[in-house]
């Protein structure tokens, strides 16, 4: 058997024209399990992220775009319409991340696509939905973490600025890649395909479950402060200019380590810190004890003291750090390879094991349109000057 063959999606077909983040984040999910994703893209400039930085496979592009074929179709032409429908015709999967109505305008919306295919499960993704007061509004990242309250539970409310990497984006698209093997799973049962809907707004409020059941059963509101002092979670810089996270939990031993290992037994006796909740009431006061601590060593001597001891603890790393660090490289998840003429690439794989050993890499990016002959031929799409006549 293959490397191939043994992917856990192998055998299923996924077309994907989604662009940005969220529909190819949801495509490249499933082609790191093995599906053949053909990523089909305007002509001329192709998914707006080919020309983001550099150009051509840049970083931005890649990380998306993985392990997928690439075909060039112009969809507002009857000739692209009539090549997607003979590429549907072969498919499990169709991903979109169009606004609402724009696959009704180009005449491929799932009522048609489900003539051409009907075990199609098709999956739409938006910012809102196609329904409701909000079905219009444009959507990004940065709107859905709004609306969602994700970025209230983030920014720093004396001086809210937005930051971070593009999470609604990247929730969505798991949440897209999640359903819409529900439905393939459901299709195997039925025979017959799904129109999957999936929200960034939706997703984001599904991803904080945790803090809805607090508003709802509770009356709670959560900011981006409640569950560090809830769970006893401190940063700290050190000596050497670098940072380090502790995460207490709610078990005593971990408090009691902690005093230990920063020779501080009498915060143990302090009132103020006797119990949980006294150290959550006091959480600001603990950390001001703790912060002139930290700032005596240096983080490598800190990590080895606190683990020592067993104190849940981390450095504050970058993502170069990230990668080199030994128990990521003995995962054996992400590494590089160099492809000729190109470059570098990364090689990330689904942070699973399957029976023991992680999957095989994907192919790279691909260029665009690099694949457009190679898959119109594999489906029997011809040029329809080429059709035989009546």
């Amino acid at each position: 058997m293959t490397a191939a063959a043994m992917l856990p999606l192998s055998g299923v077909r996924v077309l994907d024209l989604g662009q940005y983040i969220t529909g190819p984040c949801a495509a490249v999910l499933l082609a790191e399990m093995g599906a053949d994703v053909i990523k089909v893209e305007p002509p001329s400039t192709g998914d707006p992220f080919r020309s983001w930085e550099s150009g051509g496979l840049n970083a931005t592009f890649v990380a998306f775009n993985r392990g997928k074929r690439s075909v060039v179709l112009d969809l507002k032409s009857p000739e692209g319409t009539r090549r997607l429908f003979g590429l549907v015709r072969s498919a499990d999967v169709l991903v979109e991340n169009f606004r609402p109505g724009v696959m009704a305008r180009l005449g491929i919306d799932y009522d048609t696509l489900q003539q051409h295919n009907p075990r199609l499960v098709h999956c739409s993704i938006t910012g809102f939905g196609s329904s409701g007061p909000y079905r219009k509004l444009p959507a990004y990242d940065g709107v859905a973490m709004g609306y969602s309250g994700l970025a209230g539970l983030l920014m720093d409310p004396d001086d809210p600025q937005a930051r971070g990497p593009a999470l609604a984006d990247a929730i969505a698209g798991h949440s897209a890649a999640f359903a819409t093997l529900a439905a393939l799973h459901q299709r195997d049962r039925t025979g017959t395909g799904r129109h999957v809907e999936v929200t960034m707004f939706g997703a984001l409020a599904h991803f904080l479950h945790s803090a809805v059941a607090k508003q709802i059963v509770d009356g709670r509101e959560e900011g981006p402060y409640t569950r560090v002092h809830s769970s006893q979670a401190h940063a700290f810089a050190t000596a050497d200019g670098k940072a380090l996270l502790i995460h207490l939990s709610s078990p005593a031993k971990f408090w009691e380590a902690l005093c230990t290992a920063v020779d501080r037994p009498d915060l143990m006796t302090d009132p103020r810190f006797a119990t949980r909740p006294d150290r959550r009431g006091h959480y600001d006061a603990l950390h001001e004890e703790l912060k002139p601590i930290f700032a005596t060593r240096d983080r490598a001597d800190w990590l080895e003291i606190l683990q020592k001891h067993e104190v849940p603890c981390a450095p504050v790393n970058g993502i170069a750090d990230m990668l080199a660090d030994e128990q990521m490289r003995h995962l054996g998840i992400i590494d590089a390879t160099d492809e000729p003429g190109i470059g570098t690439m990364p090689r990330i794989r689904p942070p699973v094991r399957f029976d023991g050993s992680v999957l095989p890499p994907r192919s790279r990016a691909p260029y665009l349109g690099e694949n457009t002959q190679e898959v119109l031929d594999e489906v029997g799409v011809r040029d329809a000057r080429d059709e035989p006549g009546p």
